[in-house]
Protein backbone atom coordinates (compact mmCIF):
# COMPACT_ATOMS: atom_id res chain seq x y z
CA UNK A 1 0.00 0.00 0.00
CA UNK A 2 1.19 3.19 -0.76
CA UNK A 3 0.91 6.45 1.82
CA UNK A 4 -0.04 9.50 1.08
CA UNK A 5 3.50 10.95 1.92
CA UNK A 6 4.82 8.63 -0.83
CA UNK A 7 2.88 10.29 -3.76
CA UNK A 8 3.60 13.45 -5.63
CA UNK A 9 1.81 15.83 -5.41
CA UNK A 10 2.00 18.55 -8.22
CA UNK A 11 2.00 21.86 -7.12
CA UNK A 12 4.68 25.16 -5.51
CA UNK A 13 6.17 22.89 -2.81
CA UNK A 14 6.78 19.84 -6.02
CA UNK A 15 8.52 22.42 -7.56
CA UNK A 16 10.52 23.59 -4.86
CA UNK A 17 11.82 20.17 -3.81
CA UNK A 18 13.29 19.80 -7.14
CA UNK A 19 15.00 22.85 -7.25
CA UNK A 20 16.37 21.60 -3.89
CA UNK A 21 17.19 18.71 -5.43
CA UNK A 22 18.93 20.26 -8.66
CA UNK A 23 21.71 22.51 -6.16
CA UNK A 24 22.61 18.76 -4.61
CA UNK A 25 26.23 17.64 -6.31
CA UNK A 26 25.15 15.37 -9.40
CA UNK A 27 28.23 12.40 -9.36
CA UNK A 28 28.84 11.12 -12.78
CA UNK A 29 31.23 8.06 -13.58
CA UNK A 30 31.48 6.29 -16.88
CA UNK A 31 28.46 4.44 -16.38
CA UNK A 32 26.91 5.78 -13.45
CA UNK A 33 24.82 9.31 -12.03
CA UNK A 34 24.36 9.47 -8.72
CA UNK A 35 22.10 12.29 -8.33
CA UNK A 36 19.48 13.61 -5.51
CA UNK A 37 16.76 11.10 -4.54
CA UNK A 38 13.23 11.96 -5.72
CA UNK A 39 10.12 10.97 -4.49
CA UNK A 40 9.82 8.59 -7.26
CA UNK A 41 12.82 7.01 -6.42
CA UNK A 42 11.22 5.41 -3.13
CA UNK A 43 9.71 2.16 -4.49
CA UNK A 44 12.89 1.12 -5.72
CA UNK A 45 14.36 1.78 -2.05
CA UNK A 46 11.47 -0.07 -0.28
CA UNK A 47 11.51 -3.07 -3.08
CA UNK A 48 15.25 -3.53 -1.70
CA UNK A 49 14.35 -2.96 2.37
CA UNK A 50 11.55 -5.02 2.20
CA UNK A 51 13.27 -7.77 0.42
CA UNK A 52 15.44 -10.72 2.14
CA UNK A 53 18.20 -8.63 0.68
CA UNK A 54 18.08 -6.45 3.77
CA UNK A 55 18.59 -9.57 6.16
CA UNK A 56 22.63 -8.52 6.32
CA UNK A 57 21.44 -5.20 6.85
CA UNK A 58 18.84 -5.70 9.92
CA UNK A 59 15.96 -6.59 7.47
CA UNK A 60 13.75 -7.00 6.17
CA UNK A 61 12.28 -3.79 6.89
CA UNK A 62 8.52 -2.62 7.03
CA UNK A 63 7.33 -0.23 4.35
CA UNK A 64 7.30 2.60 7.15
CA UNK A 65 10.99 1.69 8.81
CA UNK A 66 11.99 2.09 4.46
CA UNK A 67 10.15 5.31 4.03
CA UNK A 68 11.71 6.56 7.74
CA UNK A 69 15.72 5.68 6.49
CA UNK A 70 14.88 7.13 2.77
CA UNK A 71 13.45 10.18 4.20
CA UNK A 72 16.33 10.76 6.94
CA UNK A 73 19.31 9.67 4.58
CA UNK A 74 17.62 12.26 2.43
CA UNK A 75 17.74 15.19 5.01
CA UNK A 76 21.15 14.84 5.66
CA UNK A 77 21.95 17.22 2.85
CA UNK A 78 19.93 19.52 4.56
CA UNK A 79 22.06 19.10 8.13
CA UNK A 80 25.34 17.95 7.06
CA UNK A 81 25.72 18.67 3.19
CA UNK A 82 25.90 15.10 2.21
CA UNK A 83 23.39 12.13 2.14
CA UNK A 84 21.42 9.91 -0.19
CA UNK A 85 22.13 9.75 -3.50
CA UNK A 86 20.19 7.78 -6.24
CA UNK A 87 22.48 5.60 -8.41
CA UNK A 88 20.82 5.32 -12.18
CA UNK A 89 22.93 2.92 -14.48
CA UNK A 90 23.11 3.39 -18.16
CA UNK A 91 19.42 1.95 -18.83
CA UNK A 92 18.04 1.12 -14.98
CA UNK A 93 17.07 3.75 -13.38
CA UNK A 94 16.96 3.68 -9.44
CA UNK A 95 19.27 0.76 -9.91
CA UNK A 96 20.54 1.07 -6.38
CA UNK A 97 21.94 4.05 -3.89
CA UNK A 98 24.65 5.32 -1.76
CA UNK A 99 24.80 7.13 1.40
CA UNK A 100 27.98 9.10 2.55
CA UNK A 101 26.12 10.17 5.77
CA UNK A 102 25.02 9.07 9.36
CA UNK A 103 23.12 6.74 11.28
CA UNK A 104 21.36 7.92 14.62
CA UNK A 105 24.06 5.51 16.61
CA UNK A 106 26.86 5.94 14.16
CA UNK A 107 30.08 7.95 15.25
CA UNK A 108 31.34 8.80 11.97
CA UNK A 109 30.39 9.15 8.84
CA UNK A 110 29.97 5.53 6.41
CA UNK A 111 30.03 5.23 3.52
CA UNK A 112 27.09 2.26 1.98
CA UNK A 113 25.57 1.18 -0.60
CA UNK A 114 22.84 -0.92 -1.80
CA UNK A 115 21.67 -2.81 -5.22
CA UNK A 116 18.40 -3.96 -7.00
CA UNK A 117 19.08 -7.42 -7.00
CA UNK A 118 19.04 -6.92 -11.08
CA UNK A 119 21.87 -4.29 -10.53
CA UNK A 120 24.06 -6.64 -8.70
CA UNK A 121 27.79 -7.90 -10.62
CA UNK A 122 28.11 -5.63 -13.21
CA UNK A 123 31.06 -3.73 -11.05
CA UNK A 124 27.76 -0.78 -10.13
CA UNK A 125 28.90 -1.14 -6.61
CA UNK A 126 32.35 -0.19 -6.61
CA UNK A 127 32.04 2.62 -9.32
CA UNK A 128 29.65 4.21 -7.06
CA UNK A 129 31.46 3.58 -4.01
CA UNK A 130 34.53 5.37 -5.45
CA UNK A 131 33.09 7.93 -7.07
CA UNK A 132 31.23 8.78 -3.46
CA UNK A 133 34.59 8.52 -1.86
CA UNK A 134 36.34 10.44 -4.17
CA UNK A 135 33.57 13.31 -3.50
CA UNK A 136 33.82 12.75 0.54
CA UNK A 137 37.88 12.95 0.06
CA UNK A 138 38.06 15.09 -2.74
CA UNK A 139 34.86 18.42 -2.61
CA UNK A 140 35.02 17.72 1.34
CA UNK A 141 38.09 17.77 2.01
CA UNK A 142 37.51 14.52 4.64
CA UNK A 143 40.79 12.38 5.45
CA UNK A 144 38.50 9.26 5.92
CA UNK A 145 35.35 7.72 5.99
CA UNK A 146 33.89 3.65 7.29
CA UNK A 147 31.78 1.10 5.91
CA UNK A 148 30.29 -1.02 8.58
CA UNK A 149 29.44 -4.61 7.21
CA UNK A 150 27.84 -7.56 8.97
CA UNK A 151 30.63 -10.71 9.17
CA UNK A 152 28.24 -12.56 7.45
CA UNK A 153 28.23 -10.55 4.15
CA UNK A 154 31.00 -11.66 2.42
CA UNK A 155 30.10 -9.95 -0.64
CA UNK A 156 30.34 -6.36 0.91
CA UNK A 157 33.56 -7.54 2.94
CA UNK A 158 34.89 -8.30 -1.17
CA UNK A 159 33.80 -5.34 -2.28
CA UNK A 160 35.68 -3.25 0.52
CA UNK A 161 38.73 -5.48 -0.47
CA UNK A 162 38.38 -4.43 -3.67
CA UNK A 163 38.09 -0.85 -2.64
CA UNK A 164 40.93 -1.27 -0.89
CA UNK A 165 39.41 -0.47 2.67
CA UNK A 166 41.14 -1.74 5.75
CA UNK A 167 39.92 -2.88 8.63
CA UNK A 168 39.56 -0.61 11.65
CA UNK A 169 39.76 -3.15 15.08
CA UNK A 170 39.65 0.07 17.17
CA UNK A 171 36.35 1.48 15.50
CA UNK A 172 35.08 -2.31 16.08
CA UNK A 173 35.85 -2.28 19.45
CA UNK A 174 34.26 1.13 20.02
CA UNK A 175 30.99 -0.12 18.77
CA UNK A 176 30.68 -3.24 21.04
CA UNK A 177 29.51 -5.10 18.29
CA UNK A 178 31.04 -8.46 17.25
CA UNK A 179 29.17 -8.84 14.15
CA UNK A 180 30.21 -6.35 12.77
CA UNK A 181 33.37 -5.37 10.50
CA UNK A 182 34.08 -1.90 10.18
CA UNK A 183 35.99 -0.59 7.14
CA UNK A 184 37.73 2.26 7.08
CA UNK A 185 38.40 4.51 3.53
CA UNK A 186 41.67 6.54 3.43
CA UNK A 187 42.35 9.56 0.80
CA UNK A 188 45.87 7.63 -0.17
CA UNK A 189 43.75 4.75 -1.66
CA UNK A 190 41.23 6.72 -3.47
Amino acid sequence: MTAPCERHRPGPAARAAARLGGRLPVLDTRRLQLRAPRIYDFDAYAAILMSDRAALMGGPYSRAQAWGAFTSHTALWLLHGHGLWTIDAETRPSAGFILLGYDHDTPEAELRVILSADAEGQGYATEAMEAARGHAFGDLGWDSVVSCVTKPNARARALMRRLGAKRDAAAEESLGDAELCVYRHRPEVA
